[in-house]
């Protein structure tokens, strides 16, 4: 399905933006250039968290694997442009289904092991897929059959992971492949067919089906691995969930480009993730900042930590203090690269080239596609236009310190939701920039001109009384306090103000904090007065969604609850 204008397809082409090469081919290119190198190796808990045992797979043997399933999907009835949906942890099958899919020419979606009933009502009643593919369990759930009633209810085939597998035989493999070969002269596939429909997280809302081409994930691909330096054969470790822009686009893409291993995380454990990078001698990895400072103070996880091999750490969905890019370079020796992105195709990079300055590479991100600035970075910065758009006006802001949202044109971003023309129409100014819904302001004056600074989510925004406050600044402020070890702000109503500000904090030890220390902690920082919270919450955990981002409404609404019980008693 190819839904870009024929006018950006000629553009992007001609310019030398976009290619001939789909995300099978890529792949098949690594198979043909190194068969026997190991390509992707499973999570060392694979069989605590669902079915079957840990595999290591060279990139022959994962060919086979996804002639085997592309197969199966032909002999299901998948034809081009068929939808396949499926619901899976991060072990190789996640890997398998996507470029199984892009072999047969179906549109991949792949969606949360997290979600249960209610989204995949949505998902399933909105893309009508031809097949659901899951595990029989993963962890105490039973996912495939709890998806079957849904799947009978919207005619969709629903099938475990296990029936692609089908251990062929040389002569049966033969078949498969002549089987796949006449598929394909009938079903014709282009770079810029889409490739995926990826969600939006649907924290506020229905949830929106981002449509992504083989072009434009191969344009994030580039971009992230020439701002991390990815060399030929790096070992990535992804610990991200294989559904959206950061694990496609960072860590799938960029592995494939460098032909190197991928090594498969799930779910997040500290102490399995310092045993991978020491077995496996992992390169590159994408991390939340809570791990990074988890090194960095927490005396067992240092101690248990060897990451002689790590050359670059990759981090973004939350904030980073700069103290802790810092101190990753002085005691480590490792390069951390704040990223910010989206689904929708997003991707900014602040790296030891653009911002050298560790401190400031925490918030500051560079201003890319602006022709004042000549960056040091790969020919996809300059596949890119940004500005900075007052909401209000819609005028463009070019002055230090005006927050407004971040407007994108890029090689990489997407063209539409799917089956939602609407939301499409919404999502793109009258000059064709996508509109973020993040805030973003010029950092300052002189050398800081050339820098964005985010200031949070446009619907984050607490609004006290008139102002506007973004929580991740409170965040970013509290994030050093010797006694907290995790820390989130969020709004919570009041009559005469509209909202107050709210702390939630996770402490390093037993000891509560009261919001007398908190606030004077803040004082000390000299921060102004209508930034100070009015309320703490002591949590033993901070409620995450699964992409790792703090789910600040969640923290409101126990901020409510709290306050209601309160009042009854």
């Amino acid at each position: 399905m190819i839904f870009a204008s024929k006018d950006r397809i000629e553009s992007c082409t001609a310019k030398g933006w976009w290619g001939s090469e789909t995300l099978d081919q890529l792949f098949l290119r690594n198979v043909a250039n190194n068969p026997d190198r190991t390509a992707v190796v499973d999570p060392d808990n694979r069989g605590e968290i669902t079915h079957g045992k840990n595999q290591r797979l060279t990139y022959r043997e994962l060919n086979r694997k996804v002639t085997e399933a592309a197969e199966e999907l032909i002999k299901r009835g998948v034809i081009k442009d068929d939808i396949v949906v499926f619901q899976l942890p991060n072990i190789h099958e996640s890997i398998l289904m996507l470029l199984a899919c892009s072999r047969v020419g179906a549109l991949a979606s792949p969606i949360l092991v997290d979600f249960s009933d209610h989204e995949l009502e949505q998902i399933l009643g909105h893309l009508q897929p031809k097949i659901f593919v899951t595990v029989n369990r993963f962890k105490k759930r039973h996912l495939l059959a709890d998806a079957k009633p849904i799947c009978q209810k919207y005619e969709v085939i629903c099938i475990s992971v296990e029936d692609l597998d089908q251990s062929f035989s040389e002569s049966q493999l033969e078949a498969a492949e002549k089987t796949i070969a006449s598929h394909q002269l009938g079903h014709a596939l282009t770079a810029n067919d889409v490739n995926t429909l990826c969600w939006t997280s649907g924290t506020e809302g229905f949830p929106k089906a981002v449509m992504r081409t083989h072009n434009q994930w191969m344009v994030t691909g580039r971009a992230m691995t020439d701002s991390a330096s990815i060399r030929d054969g790096d070992v990535i470790l992804n610990a991200r969930p294989l559904v959206n822009m950061a694990a496609i686009g960072g860590g799938l893409y960029s592995w494939l480009i460098c032909g190197g291993s991928f090594v498969l995380h799930h779910p997040l454990s500290i102490p399995l993730v310092l045993e991978q990078l020491k077995r496996e001698k992992v390169t590159l990895t994408f991390m939340p900042p809570a791990f990074i400072i988890s090194l960095l103070q927490d005396p067992v996880v240092r101690q248990q930590a060897d990451l002689r091999s790590l050359r670059t750490m990759g981090s973004g969905s939350a904030a980073i203090p700069g103290w802790a890019i810092e101190n990753m370079k002085s005691e480590y020796d490792i390069d951390v690269i704040n990223f910010f992105g989206s689904n929708e195709g997003i991707s900014l990079q602040s790296n030891v080239l653009t911002v050298p300055d560790p401190t400031l590479r925490a918030t500051y991100f560079p201003r890319l596609g602006r022709s004042e600035f000549n960056w040091p970075l790969s020919p996809t910065s300059l596949q890119m236009e940004t500005k900075i758009v007052d909401l209000k006006t819609e005028a463009e802001i070019t002055v230090p310190g005006l927050a407004g949202e971040l407007r994108v044109k890029s090689s990489g971003i997407f063209d539409g939701y799917y089956k939602s023309p609407e939301l499409t129409k919404a999502a793109f100014d009258e000059n064709g920039f996508y509109r973020s819904g993040d805030l973003f302001e010029i950092a300052g004056d002189g050398e800081l001109f050339s820098y964005y600074k985010f200031v949070g989510r446009c619907r984050e925004l607490i609004v006290r009384g008139g102002m506007n406050i973004a929580p991740m600044e409170i965040d970013n402020l509290l994030s050093d306090h010797p006694l907290i070890l995790d820390v989130a702000a969020f709004g919570y109503p009041d009559e005469r103000l509209g909202e107050k500000i709210g702390v939630a904090i996770v402490a390093k030890s037993d000891q509560a904090l009261s919001l007398e220390q908190i606030v004077e902690y803040l004082r000390k920082k000299k921060v102004a007065i209508f930034k100070l919270p009015q309320k703490v919450l002591m949590l033993d955990e901070m409620p995450r969604n699964a992409m790792m981002k703090i789910a600040r409404y969640r923290l409101t609404k126990l901020s409510v609850a709290n306050d209601l019980a309160e009042e009854s008693v």
